[in-house]
Formats: C-alpha cells, sequence, structure tokens
C-alpha cells in the first residue's frame, strides 16, 4: 500500500468512469494520457482520495463511490447526474 504525505507526491491514474448503468462519461486510457493529482489537496473526489490511497503501485482496483463521496446532490452539469453512484477501473501507474 501507498504511504504518502498528503499533497507531497502527484500520482498518475489511468481509467474510465462510468455511471453505474455501465454508461462511460470520461476515460484517460481512451485519451492515452494518464490523469495527474496530488492525494490531500481535495483535485479529486472523496472516493478517489480514499480509495486510490489504499492502492498500491501498479494495482488495478475498481472504486465504486457512491453519490457522498462522489459529486453528491448536484452531479456534474452535462455529464454526471444528481446523486449518482459511479465506478471507476482505475490503475495507478505512477507516482513521483
Amino acid at each position: 500500500v501507498w504511504r504518502h504525505d498528503p499533497g507531497s507526491s502527484p500520482c498518475y491514474v489511468c481509467l474510465p468512469g462510468m455511471l453505474q448503468n455501465g454508461k462511460k462519461f470520461d476515460s484517460s486510457r481512451d485519451r492515452n494520457k494518464p490523469f495527474k493529482f496530488k492525494i490531500g489537496r481535495q483535485e479529486v473526489i472523496k472516493g478517489w482520495e480514499e480509495g486510490i490511497a489504499q492502492m498500491s503501485l501498479g494495482q488495478r482496483a475498481m472504486l465504486t463511490c457512491s453519490p457522498d463521496v462522489a459529486y453528491g446532490a448536484t452531479g456534474h452539469p452535462g455529464v454526471i447526474p444528481p446523486n449518482a453512484t459511479l465506478v471507476f477501473d482505475v490503475e495507478l501507474m505512477r507516482i513521483e
């Protein structure tokens, strides 16, 4: 499991993000470009913060994020409906 100091190390993940019904709304895999962010900086949804922090380098995991750790009652207009449960097939590719 990756031990980190919050905000200190950028991590790179590849994933598709899907609604619970399987409809894909985003995919860094399709773009061939890993998504970069820092844990503990509130750059991503809470479900990612909690789930990815538990992963090991190179690990692939399915993260199911309920609305309270995703986009909540507001959703993300035009992309994610209100109160949506999201599913991510995440691979932790790199940590700097």
